[in-house]
């Protein structure tokens, strides 16, 4: 069964890179560009992993973060390694990503081990 992974970032192309590049037989990657229709999503059919950028429309990564289900495991996304957040991520990724930081992640993730 894949590791399913999702993605919240406004910025289609931010979005459309995640999956281009994580989307795999062993990961399934779904992405959103909208808030509330993530909010929905993850409520309905909860991931193995969300990925949220802080700066959404309307709200922010923290917001979102804290209005789920704590089981869920939360990476922040943001490129202002400045942010303050109420909610304790497992970790904070800056943008632009270091692609093999996320992909050594994943695999520890679909291989079993939790730890980020």
């Amino acid at each position: 069964m894949p590791l399913n992974v999702y993605y919240l970032d406004d910025e289609p192309d931010l979005c459309e890179n995640f999956l281009d590049t994580f989307n795999s037989a062993d990961i399934k990657v779904t992405t959103f560009i909208d808030p509330q229709e993530a909010v929905k999503a993850i409520k309905n059919s909860p991931p193995d992993l969300l990925f949220l950028d802080y700066r959404l429309p309307g709200t922010n990564g923290d917001k979102v973060a804290q209005s789920l289900d704590p089981k869920i495991p939360k990476f922040l996304v943001t490129g202002d390694m400045e942010v303050q957040t109420a909610y304790k991520f497992i970790r904070i990724f800056s943008k632009p990503f270091k692609e093999e930081e996320l992909v050594s992640l994943l695999s520890r993730y679909k291989s079993g081990l939790r730890a980020a």
